[in-house]
């Protein structure tokens, strides 16, 4: 009896932990020139998980979660000398986005 009952609490956790996927989005933040903008912290708004972009502007965020498509979750964009920008983005298994900042005229 104690195998059985060990076989079947076995079985429901691979169940559990196969309802899980990885979602991702990928990403590019630029200025209003197409330059590429480095360090910019990248926040979600479900988690609280925080990336930094690298000196290409390139950031990937990476979420484990159940198996939903088109999860929406806001980001959070902000540098110091520019304006903070926000965006609700629909995240897949591989997303990816381009986001433009504009440059904060009040210093």
């Amino acid at each position: 009896m104690k195998i059985y009952r060990k076989s079947i609490s076995i079985a429901c956790v691979l169940v559990l932990f196969s309802c899980e996927s990885i979602k991702s989005l990928e990403g590019l933040v630029i200025d209003n020139n197409n330059v590429p903008l480095d360090s910019v912290l990248v926040s979600d708004n479900m988690i609280n998980q925080i990336v930094f972009t690298d000196s290409l502007g390139r950031f990937k965020y990476i979420r484990m979660g159940p198996v939903r498509q088109g999860l929406d979750i806001k980001f959070n964009f902000s540098k110091k000398g520019y304006r903070n920008y926000s965006q609700t983005i629909k995240v897949n298994e591989s997303s990816k986005v381009i986001v433009v900042m504009n440059k904060d005229t009040i210093e």
